[in-house]
């Protein structure tokens, strides 16, 4: 397909005119600015960067990861959607912007990157905590948390389950080695979905509020060095000391990875091959 129809389709999609998140400043930095496409730097979302103009294939993936690049690279003129425009670690490095190295090895080969961060989250049918709530089979209730002016977390139900019953179904359906787990209510019942870096504490709050006993989400243990991030972690579980609800953390990656998965169904009916690429190591990461 042509790379500019494609990115049309993806723009009327996901409603890319009516977003108000600014990814330029968060991983476009001096260095690798001038691979990304100005497109990309007016509209601060959407083709990041631009590649052959047919597109033979779609790849779909949480990250630009190292891991995810090293098997792009192995074919041409594909694009990447991907939900975060970052490289990625789950330790104390965290997101960290792409290099120019990159971004130039995929250009050369034709590689297009198109992010889709807030308008995935917030995607009616492809929303990453929608995703995660249908792979593990809780039945939505409805959606809260407000993200640039629409709901990304959603609050659902199971059938009255124990706790460590409920985690190994959820540990099983996201294909993960374990989970972060605190439990302080026996089990199972009224779920608060927020996948990523849900570990947050007005989202808790709200949890609580909703009569939740559980939040299922993916970061429950941040150990990025970013001061903000650890201050509100520290805040979350301060907040979680009081409220004791029961903590199931999937990982950022694992519990956003539901969504890639599913959007390839996307492009399918626009007649588009595509696969969902996977990232083993991050799948694997504690």
């Amino acid at each position: 397909m042509d790379l500019s129809a494609l990115t049309l389709k993806l723009d009327h999609e996901f409603r890319i005119a009516e977003n108000a998140e600014d990814l330029v400043e968060w991983a476009v930095t001096d260095l690798n600015r001038p691979h990304v496409g100005p497109a990309f730097l007016e509209g601060r979302t959407g083709l990041m960067l631009q590649g052959d103009d047919t597109v033979q294939k779609a790849y779909t993936a949480v990250f630009v990861s190292d891991t995810v690049v090293e098997k792009i690279l192995r074919q041409r003129n594909c694009l990447l959607f991907t939900h975060h425009h970052f490289n990625y670690y789950e330790d104390e490095k965290g997101f960290q912007p792409i290099s120019p190295e990159t971004m130039e090895a995929l250009r050369r080969a034709g590689h297009s990157i198109y992010v889709a961060h807030a308008p995935l989250d917030t995607h009616a049918r492809h929303g990453t905590s929608i995703a995660l709530e249908r792979l593990t089979d809780i039945a939505v209730e409805y959606l809260f948390y407000d993200y640039l002016g629409a709901p990304t977390a959603l609050v659902g139900r199971v059938g009255k389950t124990g706790f460590q019953d409920f985690a190994s179904i959820v540990c099983r359906k996201l294909q993960r080695p374990r989970l972060t787990l605190q439990q302080h209510r026996p089990a199972v019942e009224k779920v608060a979905v927020a996948a990523g870096g849900g570990g947050l504490p007005d989202l808790l709050q709200y949890a609580y509020n909703a009569g939740c006993d559980t939040l299922l989400t993916g970061t429950v243990e941040n150990r990025w060095t970013a001061p903000l991030f650890q201050e509100l972690n520290r805040e979350f579980h301060e907040l979680n000391a009081r409220l004791r609800l029961n903590l199931v953390g999937g990982t950022h990656f694992g519990t956003e990875r539901p969504a890639m998965l599913a959007v390839t169904e996307l492009f399918e009916t626009w007649g588009i091959n595509s696969e969902y690429c996977e990232d083993e190591l991050l799948l694997q990461a504690g």
